[in-house]
């Protein structure tokens, strides 16, 4: 992620908001970045670049399901050989993860469907959740801990996401 340009100190903040507001509200791209020490810890924008849940929900789903068939027809993957989940699913997994864990094991569950039921070239046997458990943990930029917890949420999660009638695991 590219830090912002400007980290406005709290007092700064409060003291020119109104500045801030027409701002962000002339200039809907803006962000203006609030935080103590440089770190942003908050950001005001306009609403109008806020990305509605619908859209925020298809551009997930469709990155997902191409980043499945990208595993199969790319990287190879197969049950028990699955290296590489691939960069881009990292990033943005890892990002999901720590800014909305429900949503993320939502989209992981909707990835292990497309591997495993709704692309013509499913592999069989199926590729298991801890497959693709395991393939994560060389993409994405996490802690041994953060990973611990993704695996943990995933094998109760991603079973309820999936199917009731189907182990992810088999």
């Amino acid at each position: 992620m590219t830090a912002p340009a400007e980290v406005h100190p709290i007092s700064t903040f409060r003291a020119n908001l109104t500045t801030f507001v027409k701002r962000v509200a002339e200039i809907p791209g803006s962000r203006i970045y609030v935080g103590a020490h440089r770190k942003p810890e908050a950001v005001l924008m306009s609403p109008a670049t806020d990305v509605p849940a619908a859209i925020r929900h298809a551009m997930l789903t469709g990155f997902f399901s191409q980043e499945a068939d990208t595993a199969i027809h790319l990287f190879g993957a197969r049950r028990g050989d699955f290296l590489h989940i691939g960069d881009s699913f990292g990033f943005v997994f890892a990002w999901l993860w720590r800014t909305a864990p429900s949503e993320a094991m939502e989209h992981l569950a909707g990835y292990l469907a497309q591997l495993r039921d709704h692309n013509r070239d499913a592999p069989q046997p199926p590729i298991r959740l801890d497959d693709v458990l395991g393939a994560l943990q060389l993409a994405a930029d996490i802690a041994d801990d953060e990973y611990q917890a993704i695996c943990d949420r995933a094998r109760t999660d991603v079973q309820r996401w999936y199917s009731a009638t189907s182990d992810v695991n088999s």
